[in-house]
């Protein structure tokens, strides 16, 4: 299996979460060292604040893309 790099779902591409309406998420804060009921944005804890994370391509997207760009 091949790995991928995409944009980071959680923070949609930014490094920083705002998953709980503008502000970072539980799992976020506390990666970060803050409490769980603190106020503010902090680097996601998904991507590691680059915005992109990479992904295990299943064999079946990789033959698909590799026969459409042969076309």
């Amino acid at each position: 299996m091949a790995k991928k790099l995409v944009q980071c779902e959680h923070c949609g591409g930014q490094g920083i979460c705002t998953a709980a309406g503008g502000r970072s998420c539980r799992v976020c804060l506390t990666a970060a060292g803050r409490g769980k009921k603190q106020w503010g944005t902090v680097r996601c804890s998904y991507c590691g604040g680059s915005g992109k994370v990479w992904v295990e391509e299943d064999e079946d997207e990789q033959n698909a893309t590799e026969n459409s760009s042969q076309e």
